[in-house]
């Protein structure tokens, strides 16, 4: 497994670190840890016509002042990646960069947070527009997250294809060393209440796992609100879904539940698209 972990140096981003170097370990993959950094990109063009009209010294100290904030980050991201992973650093936009380099992994582990908890600020952030657009599988860990291992796994499905797909990234991904708990929420009012209803579905859970869930779990409601509760309830230590992506869109759509879902859970979420034939 070859994983990716874009990293700003914040704490969701370290928690996302510790959670990365786990699935490192149990896949026996390889780490590359990745900061791609636009501000002196961004400057430097701004500036470069008022530094061409002024001394060559100035334009000489504002190099300088690159080369050395180059060096800090270079020694930052070493750091990070000792002993077990390889770093880079790139310049450019952190979402068009880090698409650009999707061949080169199996997956990405990265933190997501913005400067308030509004819905539209993760959207807008790096790791909201990156999950959107991103044909690999990403897991985004809150700053509320408090995980550094992946010991269970609950599994979301709404027996949709992408879900499925979900299911089967999980089982290859953690292989014997997890707990898989394989959920549905049934968010028909019709049949929200009806005992014979959920039993069926259970029934059907258990045999389309084939036995490798450890546990069936049906619950009624709103599966934006219960997932999350569940994930807690059962303590798993991710939460994985399934979300259909649309080429045409560039991504995920808006509205979706899988956007809300992804936003609203504390326990770090898995999104596994699966593209529209």
């Amino acid at each position: 497994m070859r994983i990716l972990h874009p990293t700003d140096f914040s704490q969701p981003a370290q928690m996302a670190l510790a959670l990365a170097r786990d699935l490192r370990r149990r896949t026996n993959g390889t780490l590359h840890v990745v900061h791609v950094q636009q501000r002196f990109e961004t400057d430097s063009a701004r500036l470069r016509p008022q530094l061409d009209s002024l001394n060559l010294e100035l334009n000489r100290r504002v190099e300088e002042g690159r080369g050395q904030e180059v060096e800090r980050l270079r020694g930052m991201l070493s750091h990070l990646a000792s002993p077990d992973a390889s770093s880079e650093l790139v310049w450019g936009n952190p979402v068009v960069e880090l698409l650009a380099m999707q061949d080169r992994f199996d997956l990405v582990v990265m933190g997501a947070h913005g400067a308030n908890r509004f819905d539209n600020v993760f959207l807008g952030g790096v790791a909201g527009r990156f999950v959107r657009r991103s044909y690999l599988p990403v897991i985004t860990v809150r700053e509320e997250a408090d995980v550094g291992r992946v010991r269970r796994v609950l599994v979301a499905t709404d027996f949709g294809a992408a879900s499925w797909g979900a299911w089967r990234f999980v089982r290859d991904l953690v292989g014997e060393g997890a707990e898989l708990i394989l959920a549905h929420v049934v968010d028909d009012e019709r049949v929200r209440d009806d005992a014979a209803h959920i039993q069926s579905v259970t029934d059907k859970l258990s045999e389309l796992s084939g036995g490798e869930a450890s546990r069936i779990v049906v619950r009624a409601g709103n599966p934006v609100t219960v997932l999350p509760e569940l994930a807690a309830e059962v303590g798993a230590d991710l939460l994985a879904i399934g979300i259909r992506q649309h080429r045409a869109a560039a991504g995920l759509l808006l509205g979706s539940r899988a956007d809300a879902l992804i936003r609203s859970s504390k326990v770090p979420v898995l999104s596994v698209p699966l593209a529209d034939e």
